[in-house]
């Protein structure tokens, strides 16, 4: 008898994939350019090595323990949701195969890679230590943390993805869940610190604060930091509450599998409550029908994605909620809320989940459109791709618009009383401009992609992180031949890095979404519409120097001429 036969067979299958083994070169290949990049920036200051070795390992730790926190949400936050739409996990229920079984299994074939990519990642975390400032146990303290939040997330996005259906939905809920269990316990304990007396001593802290899968990052970064006293066995003590937690997200999600992947009779309790839902959420026949009829006056496609006649006020909530949450800081420690360090993540942050919110929703109904064929249904019908697009826009500025408009106007007074005029006019201009840009690529990648997890991830590449990248890669260029041919590093000052992070906001913005996202869209629209069962691989800037709408074959073509 088999133990965990579907483990088996995934490890089977994928010792035959190539991607298996090419992931951990990959992986490698993006470590070493990344700790060589960092090496060829700290070395231009005159500090010993061991320094260096305690930044590069703090640097390269943070954004590894990013990776390992989140990457539940990319491989299993869709995996058994994606199986339930298909109607297809009920098939291995007809077996004498029992949850746990599917449950490791689809972890297996899902996290393979991820874990792959992170072995090759911790050598190279591991060359700091040859350069001082780093000891071979906190090499390995952090090398456990990595591994343990790795397992973590994966089992939290098992767990959402078990008891989700729609995609985009068990993604977010997957995201949610990770920072619900890392900032959770630490908001906590600020409020019961700054709430009751006895709270800020650190051994009334550290109890609650090792349910959060950060606490071992942290223990790790201040060790031996004034301000962090906490004892060493709640490193370990944290260590093996996450472990634990991570298996009750497995077990629960092999309890509960096989009664949730039946179809639910119009009697029972789960579809009741879905039902209830969607009537909160829709409406009521009689606010359905006016609601209906007002937007297909305007435009019918603006009606199939704006149905949910509350999505304008989640983006209200979430507006206030994050400006209530400032006042209150505000209120408490003014001077810190408005020192530059406070500031500008705090602005990122809320502009970077605003803009991701963006993207979700661009993207969300031509992916599930394009996925289920109701897309072809569409073009038969006198709409035109314009139509189409127009009505997808209409329903982000119906969301999004007019919240835009008052955010820009708070930043403005916010950001003033802290930064040159110029500046801020460049961060509201930029905001407004990748607003534009993200639209458009999502869209386009919503049409393209093979999940909406991967059109999310390819916008937010393009847009938000491709500029940084240049901006950096650019000035770190110049210095190296400033150094090269006049002696000297190369200073910029704030006004040239400003102009140049225009600039460079602006090109990329014009280029992926004028002449390569909207362009397609325009002329391969329909094309890739009818595409839904072999979507053909395109490169990034298909389109802008790639093949032209006319040259593309169609997947309905005869096969002679294919």
């Amino acid at each position: 008898m088999t133990v965990l036969p579907i483990v088996e067979r995934e490890l089977r299958v994928a010792s035959r994939r190539r991607v298996t083994y090419w992931m951990r070169v990959v992986a490698a290949s993006f470590a070493i350019v990344a700790f060589s990049w960092m090496m060829l920036t700290l070395f231009r200051d005159a500090v010993p090595s061991s320094v260096h070795g305690r930044h590069l390992f703090r640097t390269l730790f943070t954004f590894a323990f990013v990776y390992c926190l989140f990457i539940g949400s990319r491989v299993t936050a869709d995996c058994m949701s994606e199986e339930k739409r298909e109607g297809t996990l009920g098939l291995l229920f007809l077996t004498d195969l029992k949850g746990y079984d599917v449950v490791f299994g689809k972890l297996v074939a899902t996290s393979l890679n991820s874990v792959y990519g992170l072995l090759a990642i911790i050598p190279v975390i591991a060359l700091t230590v040859q350069l001082g400032g780093v000891s071979a146990g906190e090499l390995w303290r952090a090398s456990l943390v990595l591994l343990n939040t790795l397992f973590f997330s994966l089992a939290a996005g098992i767990f959402v993805s078990t008891v989700s259906r729609n995609e985009r939905k068990a993604m977010f809920a997957t995201v949610f869940v990770s920072l619900l269990f890392s900032l959770g316990p630490g908001v906590l304990a600020f409020m019961l610190g700054t709430s009751f007396r006895g709270f800020d001593d650190p051994n009334m802290i550290w109890p609650i604060l090792i349910f959060s899968p950060a606490y071992g990052l942290g223990h790790i970064l201040f060790a031996g930091v004034p301000f962090m006293p906490f004892p060493p066995a709640s490193f370990w003590s944290s260590l093996l509450l996450i472990h634990l937690v991570s298996w009750g997200f497995l077990a629960v999600s092999s309890r509960v599998l096989p009664g949730i992947w039946q179809a639910r009779s119009s009697n029972s309790r789960l579809e009741k409550q879905r039902e209830r839902i969607e009537q909160w959420a829709f409406g009521a026949a009689g606010e359905r029908a006016s609601h209906r009829t007002r937007l297909l006056d305007i435009n019918p496609f603006l009606w199939l994605v704006g149905r949910e006649r509350w999505k304008p006020t989640y983006v209200w909530l979430y507006l206030t909620a994050v400006g209530g949450t400032w006042l209150w800081g505000w209120y408490k420690y003014s001077d810190i809320m408005f020192d530059r360090k406070t500031l500008i993540p705090t602005v990122l942050l809320f502009q970077v989940f605003l803009k991701i919110w963006v993207i979700s929703e661009a993207c969300n109904r031509l992916a599930e459109d394009r996925r289920s064929g109701a897309l072809e249904l569409l073009l038969s019908t006198p709409l035109t791709v314009r139509d189409i697009l127009r009505g997808q826009w209409l329903a982000l500025y119906r969301q999004f618009g007019i919240p835009l408009a008052g955010v820009l106007g708070l930043e403005f007074l916010i950001l003033r009383r802290s930064f040159a005029p110029e500046m801020v006019a460049v961060n509201l201009l930029l905001m407004v401009a990748d607003m534009a840009a993200l639209g458009w690529v999502a869209m386009w990648l919503g049409l393209t992609a093979r999940n909406s997890s991967r059109a999310i991830l390819g916008s937010v590449g393009r847009i938000l992180i491709l500029p940084w990248g240049i901006l950096y890669a650019g000035g770190m260029a110049l210095d190296l031949l400033s150094r090269a041919w006049r002696g000297q590093p190369f200073d910029p000052g704030d006004r040239w890095t400003l102009f140049a992070w225009v600039v460079i906001g602006l090109t990329t913005n014009f280029c992926f979404a004028i002449l390569w996202a909207r362009r397609n869209l325009l002329r391969e629209f329909r094309t890739v519409a009818v595409g839904r069962y072999q979507p053909e691989k395109r490169p990034w800037l298909h389109g802008l120097f790639g093949r032209k709408a006319h040259e593309v074959e169609s997947p309905l073509a005869p096969a002679s001429q294919m």
